[in-house]
C-alpha cells in the first residue's frame, strides 16, 4: 500500500492558534504565512517578505462567503503595504520560497494559475479586477512552478481555507456514489477529504422549500449569480449544475 502521509511543521509566532503563525512541507521549498489584520505589521517585519512571492487577502461577505484577493510581487513587503487601504479582509495568507526558487516571472506565472483556478472552481468571490495573463515560462519552470503551486493549494486547505480545489481531491472509496431522486430531480454527490461534492448535470426544484433558512436562499442565489446553478433548458421547473461543486455539509448541498 502506498504510504501518501506527509510532514507539516507549524510554528505559532505569537504563541497563539489565529495569531501570526506558518507553515512548511517537510522537504519542500513553499512556505505559507497566515495572519489576522491585526498581526499585519509583524507579518511584515519577516525577512521572508523581502523575497518574490504571491499572497491572498482573505474576508467574509455578508452571506458568509470567502472574498479573496490575489497578487504576486517581486518585493512582498513592498507591495504588500499598499493594501492596508482595502477594508474587506480580515486575514492574509503569503506564499514564499525558503530558496532562490521564485523571481519575478514565476510569481507571474503562479498568480495568473491561480487567479484561473479560483475563477474555474467558483469557492469564492473573487476581488481581482482583471485576469492577469500567463508570463512566458520555459517548460522546465512551468514543470517546477506546477509542482510549487499545488503545494500552495496543500497548504491552503491544510490552514482551512479551500477557495481553490486541489488536483488531487482523496475521494475515499469507502464513501460511496450517492443518487438522490426525489420530486422529480436527480442529483448524485460524494464525501470527499475537501466536503461534499455535488456533481455536475444534478438538478434541483425551482420552488422554495418552506424550511429553508435564509443562510440557504442567500447560498442558492450566489450559486445562481456565479452561474453553476442556472435554469434547465429542457425544463423550466428546475435548476441544474453546470460544474462540480463543494459543499461544507450534506445538509449544506441539501439547502
Amino acid at each position: 500500500m502506498t504510504n501518501l502521509s506527509r510532514k507539516v511543521e507549524l510554528l505559532l509566532l505569537e504563541g497563539t492558534p489565529f495569531g501570526l503563525r506558518y507553515g512548511d512541507i517537510k522537504n519542500h521549498s513553499c512556505r505559507i504565512f497566515v495572519a489576522p489584520r491585526a498581526s499585519f505589521r509583524e507579518l511584515l517585519q519577516r525577512d521572508e517578505l523581502n523575497k518574490p512571492g504571491v499572497y491572498f487577502l482573505v474576508g467574509k461577505n455578508d452571506s458568509g462567503f470567502s472574498q479573496v484577493y490575489i497578487g504576486e510581487a517581486d518585493v512582498l513587503v513592498d507591495r504588500l503595504q499598499h493594501h492596508q487601504s482595502k477594508d474587506f479582509w480580515s486575514e492574509i495568507i503569503v506564499f514564499t520560497a525558503q530558496d532562490e526558487l521564485l523571481n519575478k516571472a514565476s510569481v507571474r506565472y503562479l498568480e495568473s494559475v491561480l487567479v484561473e483556478r479560483a475563477l474555474r472552481d467558483k469557492q469564492c468571490d473573487l476581488q481581482n479586477g482583471n485576469s492577469p495573463t500567463i508570463k512566458n515560462l520555459s517548460e522546465a519552470d512551468i514543470y517546477v512552478m506546477n509542482e510549487f503551486l499545488e503545494d500552495i493549494v496543500f497548504l491552503l486547505l491544510v490552514f482551512g481555507f479551500n477557495f481553490i480545489r486541489s488536483q488531487f481531491t482523496l475521494q475515499d472509496v469507502s464513501s460511496p456514489l450517492l443518487k438522490i431522486q426525489a420530486s422529480g430531480q436527480q442529483a448524485t454527490g460524494r464525501e470527499t477529504d475537501e466536503g461534499f461534492v455535488v456533481y455536475k448535470g444534478s438538478t434541483a426544484r425551482v420552488l422554495k422549500a418552506d424550511r429553508w433558512q435564509e443562510s440557504s436562499q442567500r447560498l442558492r442565489e450566489m450559486l445562481m449569480e456565479k452561474g453553476i446553478l442556472i435554469l434547465n433548458p429542457q425544463n423550466s421547473k428546475e435548476y441544474v449544475f453546470t460544474q462540480d461543486y463543494v459543499f461544507s455539509s450534506p445538509s449544506a448541498a441539501a439547502g
